[in-house]
């Protein structure tokens, strides 16, 4: 996760400097499933990647999340590497809620709170306490019997307590940094609750008929930081929702590029709530990728396969 970190940060400055080139993603969706064709290119080198997001996965015991990135030479323009989509994504968006955490929470902040169960939870968490020293983390899901599941595999990779709150309310109340990772179509996350000087993720939502962080949340919300203003005001469905309700203005939202510019833009008063809100960039996929690629080749790890 710390490679997965240092990686997004790379991009993002790329991308505010104008070094990517990444053409707005496709989506294709019937009902609640979705396939996204996304690509970017840079200094780096290129990819491609197709992901597919099928919440009714769960019940089948598949992943809800699946799909392929395809790591081209910079040169040459040959496959230099493949990575499961699936896999990548979660790591990278873990990674970018990281970043802007890193960027914009508290340097106090001790107490995390993760809503959701999924594998993209999973890395919130992981990322959550990279760059915070957190002492605990508090997690709720709907469906019990996965969020105790959920907390037992947590547990086991981290140091800090992991505690499966009763409710979402329970989980939010007084904590330090909020991540939510859900594919909800109606809010999860009550902005009254927030503690002052909270600061929010908000990676689930990717749609404008997905939902998961209510209008108060938006609107107590000092600063709004959006991977890509463009893409925000085409898939943040609660950003535009507010938008429409006259609770937020576009032109206040300020890029996660240009806080990796200039951190300063970051900076708050001690009680300001902050908000981070992420559809997601292939930007994070060719950066992340290439890491892994590269990191794999070193290593001597994954399978090399002649095509």
């Amino acid at each position: 996760m710390r490679d997965a970190i240092s990686a997004c940060r790379e991009a993002f400055a790329a991308l505010a400097a104008g070094r990517v080139d990444a053409p707005p993603r496709v989506q294709m969706v019937a009902g609640d499933r979705t396939t996204l064709l996304m690509g970017a290119s840079g200094d780096v080198g290129r990819i491609a990647k197709v992901v597919n997001v099928y919440p009714a996965n769960a019940a089948r015991g598949l992943a809800t999340t699946s799909g392929l990135v395809t790591v081209l030479d910079p040169e040459t323009g040959h496959i230099a590497g493949l990575c499961d989509g699936g896999t990548l994504t979660a790591i990278r968006t873990g990674a970018v809620a990281g970043l802007a955490t890193d960027l914009l929470a508290s340097p106090d902040a001790r107490v995390g709170a993760v809503l959701g169960a999924g594998g993209q939870a999973f890395t919130q968490a992981m990322a959550l306490t990279n760059v915070r020293d957190l002492q605990e983390i508090r997690v709720f899901a709907r469906d019990r019997s996965r969020l105790e599941q959920f907390c037992g595999e947590l547990q086991r990779e981290l140091d800090v307590e992991v505690v499966a709150a009763p409710s979402s309310a329970a989980a939010v109340a007084g904590a330090d940094v909020i991540s939510a990772a859900t594919s909800a179509s109606l809010p999860v996350l009550d902005g009254d609750l927030l503690a002052p000087g909270a600061h929010v993720n908000g990676v689930g939502s990717y749609r404008l008929d997905m939902c998961e962080i209510d209008e108060r949340t938006i609107a107590r919300a000092a600063r709004v930081v959006v991977d890509l203003r463009e893409s925000a005001l085409h898939e943040a469905g609660e950003l535009v929702a507010a938008c429409d309700a006259g609770v937020c203005d576009p032109s206040q939202w300020l890029e996660l590029g240009a806080l990796v510019h200039q951190p300063s833009l970051g900076c708050r008063d001690p009680g300001d709530i902050t908000l981070f809100k992420s559809v997601g960039h292939a930007v994070q996929d060719l950066y992340a990728a290439r890491a892994a690629v590269d990191a794999a080749e070193r290593l001597g790890l994954g399978q090399e396969l002649t095509i």
